[in-house]
């Protein structure tokens, strides 16, 4: 919830690149508890996965999981849409634009987008990642129940994932993070 939330606030604020961030992150642990149980940290290969799985299924995304790898990287590392990958022609550049697909605005940088160096970009519509994102949310909660039921390692991780949360909220912690700052 308070990933939805925190995007959601994002979103409505335009505020797109942060957002990203937050949703590239999110779909690391994500991809994470999806993982096989012996997983121990999020992977370029979990993260792959999990979108292939659960985020590509929204219709018309031109991108394919390398692909939103490859931006992860350059979003989270850079702050750019240029990665390792992308320099070295293995995923292409993932370029988002944002309001009517139908504006002649829109059109023409979906066009050029796709003339642009050969290949080397790929768009992407803000509002359609955002809400493959959330449709992707929606569905996910199924396989972990499943997953958990299958193998105990899967709740496992899940509770480590979600602890340091819980301890952030707990007014114990608050109390022993103010102690441990010499405030008393």
């Amino acid at each position: 919830m308070n990933t939805l939330s925190a995007t959601g606030m994002l979103y409505r604020e335009k505020l797109y690149g942060q957002m990203l961030v937050l949703l590239y992150s999110s779909i690391d642990s994500m991809g994470l508890l999806d993982a096989r149980p012996t997983q121990t940290s999020a992977s370029g290969e979990s993260f792959k996965n999990w979108v292939k799985k659960c985020l590509l299924t929204y219709p018309g995304l031109e991108y394919n999981e390398v692909d939103l790898w490859a931006a992860r990287c350059a979003v989270l590392h850079t702050f750019t849409s240029e990665s390792d990958l992308s320099k070295g022609g293995r995923a292409r550049e993932v370029q988002y634009y944002s309001g009517p697909k139908d504006s002649p605005m829109a059109k023409a940088f979906v066009a050029a987008t796709k003339t642009i160096d050969n290949g080397k970009h790929v768009h992407a519509h803000i509002e359609d990642t955002y809400l493959a994102f959330l449709e992707a949310l929606k569905v996910f909660p199924k396989d972990l129940l499943n997953n958990s039921g299958k193998d105990p390692a899967y709740e496992a991780r899940l509770h480590k994932v979600l602890q340091q949360f819980a301890l952030l909220t707990s007014n114990n912690a608050l109390k022993s993070r103010t102690s441990f700052a010499g405030t008393g």
